[in-house]
């Protein structure tokens, strides 16, 4: 028989395509050739999961057997250590836990897995993770690396043999309290990436591994924990609460830590976000998200190392100082209207991005915009700065050149995203933002409709490059809004030649609807 296409697939492709299909499928396929039974005995996945398949109960577990065992018959060479070993079931009682135990078990014994991933799909899933069979089939596994619980009742009386293969263990949905998280983790010395996610039922978090390099902790319950962390190697922090309740984070001997990121947090004094961040003398990035200011609504950052900061959505904010003389990215989305005083002292800053909420306008938008031109002379001295604000329009006022705040020169690159921004306003948002920024080199507007792109020559010659992305199914409207576009490009063109009149080298050249 002539050989088919499939006959020229490469192993690695053939295991990517079993890892897409049912089990049944699977195994159906791998009778297909000796190429493909070769493939499918030394796939690396081995998964089932209840919650995609038609058997459901007992009927699930007989076929997940009965699979495996085929399998395993098959790859009767135990030399082959597998990659993943997935398993999903609803365990609604302690027979069907029971049966998930056996399924581990025959799969665990006969092969080495370097990940398993455990997860009940049961709505109720209030199932006590307890079995002590269990935890000895997974710590004695002298190949496992990774281990992945989700949507389980977590609780160990005491603690059990460690294991120091084990070097990722990521906890989802799940409830745990303080005792059986503390003798969780005491099973893993050698740990280097911990997640905690959306897990709940514990107050205090006390992590103590030396080789722990990276952690994420989100947490999902009316009273927050209070987090210790001494871990010599750790790198990178991520901590986010769902309830803005107040909880303590302390770091003792975390003197590599270099990224940090806290989302949801009740800072409260001022001088709070200075007092953690200066336990962490190496620390680079810092992301600071959604979280509040208590009492002064001020916060004050002082730190030498420091290279990106983002400071986004946090509430009462009043008063901002910042010091940071190596920072080269920052980024801040909020409101401007709030902040009666902002100190910003960077001497290598490259880059910096705005996010501009405007609330309900209060304000005329004129004003909002002087308030906006002032905000941004914090960042005279980055090299490219990106600006997102969300106005229905621009200021007619702004067309009147004498209302215009004095220009900021430094800036060489601009990026403007305004969705909301009619193609009426094109024209007078570039145009007053070439007057604000005038030796600008690059200007990106984005909007709802159209991206364009303009480029300046040392001689303030320019060229124009645009692209419409109408997302609109009625053929008229989209004609319409095109139409519209173009006429805000041939308006743009018109005001930069306009403007240009006194240079004669000024050049403007249109490329309509080409792709940026």
């Amino acid at each position: 028989m002539a050989p088919t296409p499939t006959h020229f697939l490469p192993e690695p492709v053939i295991h990517n395509i079993l890892a897409f299909l049912p089990p049944k499928d699977a195994i159906r396929a791998s009778a297909s050739s000796k190429q493909w039974r070769s493939a499918w005995i030394s796939s690396p996945v081995v998964s089932f999961d209840e919650s995609s398949v038609p058997f459901k109960g007992p009927d699930f577990f007989d076929y997940a057997n009965r699979s495996l065992e085929l399998w395993l018959h098959r790859c009767h060479d135990d030399r082959f250590t597998m990659e993943t070993l997935s398993l999903c079931a609803d365990l609604v009682d302690e027979q069907s836990f029971s049966r998930f135990v056996q399924l581990v078990a025959v799969a665990t014994t006969k092969r080495n897995f370097k990940v398993i991933e455990l997860r009940s799909c049961s709505e109720d899933f209030w199932v006590l993770f307890n079995c002590a069979s269990l935890w000895s089939l997974l710590f004695e596994s002298k190949s496992l690396e990774v281990l992945r619980l989700k949507s389980f009742g977590i609780l160990m009386a005491g603690s059990l043999v460690t294991t120091c293969s084990l070097k990722e263990l990521i906890v989802s949905c799940s409830c745990i309290d303080d005792n059986s998280l503390k003798n969780l983790l005491s099973c893993f010395p050698l740990l280097e990436n911990l997640v905690l996610e959306y897990c709940f039922g514990f107050s205090e978090l006390r992590v103590s591994c030396p080789e722990l390099r990276t952690m994420k902790v989100s947490y999902y319950d009316c009273s927050a924990p209070n987090v210790a962390i001494e871990a010599k190697n750790l790198r990178s922090f991520v901590y986010i609460r769902s309830l803005n309740t107040p909880g303590g984070i302390s770091f003792l001997n975390c003197k590599l830590l270099t990224s940090l990121q806290i989302e949801r947090v009740d800072f409260g004094p001022p001088d709070a976000i200075d007092e953690y961040i200066s336990q962490i003398p190496l620390l680079e990035n810092l992301a600071i998200l959604d979280s509040g200011l208590t009492g002064t609504g001020s916060f004050q950052i002082s730190h030498s190392n420091l290279k990106s900061l983002k400071i986004q959505d946090c509430w009462g904010l009043s008063k901002a100082e910042i010091n940071t003389p190596n920072l080269c990215f920052f980024k801040y989305g909020g409101s401007i209207f709030q902040l009666s005083t902002f100190r910003y002292c960077s001497s290598g800053l490259l880059k910096a991005e705005v996010e501009v909420a405007t609330g309900s306008l209060e304000w005329t938008q004129w004003f909002w915009f002087i308030n906006l031109r002032n905000f941004l002379e914090s960042f005279t001295k980055c090299k490219a700065l990106t600006v997102h604000c969300y106005l229905q329009g621009f200021p007619e006022e702004l067309e009147d050149h004498c209302l215009l705040p004095d220009p900021l020169y430094e800036v060489k690159h601009l990026n403007i995203t305004n969705r909301k921004l009619p193609t009426a306003g094109y024209a007078r948002l570039v145009g007053a933002m070439i007057e604000l920024f005038p030796c600008v080199e690059t200007l990106f507007l984005k909007t709802g409709f159209a991206k364009i792109f303009i480029e300046f020559g040392e001689d303030r010659s320019f060229s124009l490059n645009w692209q419409e992305t109408i997302n609109i199914s009625d053929s008229d409207e989209h004609n319409r809004i095109f139409q519209s576009i173009s006429e805000a490009i041939d308006d743009i063109v018109k005001w930069l030649s306009w403007t240009g009149k006194d240079t004669p080298n000024r050049t403007g050249d249109l490329h309509p609807h080409t792709v940026i």
